[in-house]
């Protein structure tokens, strides 16, 4: 078994007038034995509250991260009412405060949520260490903030990749959009969701997955054609890939194909023989297994990350719920995992004290 990593971790939530939510505490244990996974999973029913904890504790990471310029986002068009969506109706802000920690440093992140004034700022007490030592990618975030709780509250189905940070909202799809070129360039706008067809004139809608530029990458770093391009790491992204693609599809990713509109088709070449078939040809299920898996993996290969995801069962059918979270520990051992479900057969692959169960009080509220 390979040796643990240290990566930052969420040992307790507490959120106050969160959306539905009037008050609550969670607690994040650690793995009971050497070799389980660092994972939560927790359900209710509809409107139980199961999306606003994992909001709550990336707006949390994102905070710590960020730090004091945080509360900036007020100046954010995409923001302008945002808090009147976020804290409980007839109160007057909300309150979320987080505990990490990482080997010995530990630190408590809180942030508080006005209805008309917006986010206001982070306070963060403890060892600030724990966050400093992430400054490298701060300013990424905050060039990102749109991007970032774009994902996070859903309005955009793409997930969060900032690693630590991973957040798959329930609301995620690999589009069928076509990736171009150009967007593998390291400084290309992730927020840019538009363009211009050149046929009809019309701007149209044109979000491409996270995924797909992934899998573009390594191609192309395959081929060695370009400058600028990461190199080294191609054969285990394609390796990893393709193992991915051969289980739940049976076949394997070997070429691109040109399309009139500057864009390139993602082929997938079956195990048994015969024409090769577009990526987007797999059903939602497949694909959403296959990115969700692979995104996970490639991105926390350096440095451990907190994983949410929101009804990762989403277009699965019931016997790969299970297999989902085995998965996911084969892949990436050393993640901290939060997992919102509604599936009994993923409840039941992991061990009862890794399991919680939102339960409303007697006004239909989270306690």
């Amino acid at each position: 078994m390979t040796e643990k990593k240290s990566g930052i971790r969420l040992s307790r939530l507490t959120i106050k007038n969160y959306k539905k939510l009037n008050s609550l505490e969670i607690d994040f244990p650690l793995p009971v034995m050497k070799g389980d996974a660092d994972i939560l999973l927790f359900g209710s029913k509809n409107g139980g509250g199961k999306t606003s904890v994992l909001e709550c504790c990336s707006l949390l990471i994102l905070a710590g991260i960020v730090g004091e310029r945080f509360n900036r986002t007020r100046e954010s068009e995409l923001l302008l009412d945002i808090a009147n969506l976020l804290v409980k109706a007839g109160q007057e802000q909300a309150v979320i405060k987080g505990e990490f920690e990482q080997d010995n440093k530990k630190c408590t992140v809180s942030l508080a949520i006005n209805h008309r004034t917006g986010f206001s700022k982070v306070n963060i007490e403890g060892d600030k260490s724990l966050f400093e030592s992430l400054s490298n990618i701060k300013k990424r975030y905050f060039d990102e903030l749109d991007y970032s709780l774009n994902s996070i509250l859903a309005f955009s189905g793409e997930p969060l990749i900032m690693p630590p940070l991973l957040h798959f909202n329930s609301y995620r799809k690999v589009q069928e959009s076509k990736p171009e070129l150009g967007m593998m360039a390291d400084d290309y706008p992730r927020h840019r969701t538009m363009r211009m067809s050149k046929y009809s004139g019309r701007t149209i809608s044109n979000p491409v997955s996270s995924f797909k530029l992934e899998i573009l990458r390594a191609l192309m770093e395959q081929a060695d054609l370009f400058e600028g391009i990461n190199k080294g790491e191609h054969q285990s992204v394609l390796s990893q890939l393709n193992t991915l693609i051969q289980r739940y599809c049976g076949g394997q990713i070997e070429h691109l194909r040109p399309l009139p509109d500057n864009t390139v088709d993602i082929r997938i070449k079956p195990s048994t023989g015969g024409e090769s078939f577009s990526f987007d040809g797999l059903s939602s299920g497949q694909k959403e297994m296959i990115a969700t898996l692979f995104l996970i993996w490639k991105n926390s290969q350096e440095r451990p990350c907190i994983v949410l995801i929101d009804e990762p069962e989403l277009h699965l059918n019931a016997e790969w719920h299970g297999d989902f979270v085995r998965q996911l520990h084969k892949l990436a051992p050393h993640n901290q995992y939060i997992l919102a479900t509604h599936s009994e057969e993923m409840f039941r692959s992991v061990d009862e004290c890794y399991r919680a169960v939102l339960v409303p009080d007697d006004k239909g509220i989270p306690l």
